[in-house]
């Protein structure tokens, strides 16, 4: 009887080690799961800020290269386009008042759009050099005086007068700054009619600047 009862005080000590044991193992299972799945969120949360960093070099990389571009472009010196123009006076100009601008209103060539065919005026888009010709033809037997002018400033002069018609050209290189205005007009009382059908012209480029 004594050893039957050892031996059933042998099997429920066992039974109560093994018990304790299996609890352990699922406590630190879960315990290893949880401490795992943090450390996953952890890696996430570094591997997104990772990707961010990644994401602000390569920004970083391309603003970078976007400015060398622009501080490379502003270092060369770009090719401009110069302005320039020529037209020509379609119908004739009679009983031109005194100093009122001749409006060579068929423009062949306007470079820069600086030449208006409404007014006659050329204005400068920049400080620079400029060369103007003008030629003005007078009706038949009439005489006939013009000139170039700048900012309202009489500058250069054509005359003309023959038993037919006849022209008067001159030309003048101006040192002009931006906004500058540079026209044709009649001068004075020196005649009142213009010969049109493209016989009298205004031309004009910029040479530097």
């Amino acid at each position: 009887m004594k050893v039957l009862l050892y031996f059933v005080l042998l099997y429920l000590g066992s039974s109560v080690v093994l018990c304790e044991s299996r609890d352990e193992l699922v406590e630190r299972l879960l315990q290893e799961t949880t401490e795992l799945r943090k450390e996953t969120m952890e890696l996430r949360q570094e591997n997104i800020k990772v990707w961010e960093k990644i994401k602000q070099l390569e920004v970083g990389k391309d603003m970078t290269q976007h400015k060398s571009k622009r501080l490379l472009d502003s270092m060369i010196p770009q090719p401009k386009n110069k302005a320039a123009f020529s037209a020509s006076l379609t119908k004739h100009m009679l009983n031109v008042g005194n100093y009122q601008a001749i409006i060579f209103d068929n423009v062949f060539t306007n470079d820069g759009n600086m030449y208006s065919p409404y007014t006659g005026v050329f204005t400068a888009p920049t400080n620079g050099t400029y060369f103007f010709i003008s030629t003005v033809m007078s009706h038949s037997g009439q005489y006939l005086e013009t000139e170039i002018c700048l900012n309202g400033n009489s500058l250069v002069l054509m005359y003309s007068l023959d038993n037919s018609s006849e022209q008067g050209t001159n030309s003048v290189v101006l040192a002009l700054k931006e906004g500058d205005r540079v026209w044709v007009r009649h001068h004075g009382t020196r005649g009142s009619n213009v010969y049109g059908g493209h016989w009298s012209s205004f031309s004009g480029f910029q040479i530097t600047g």
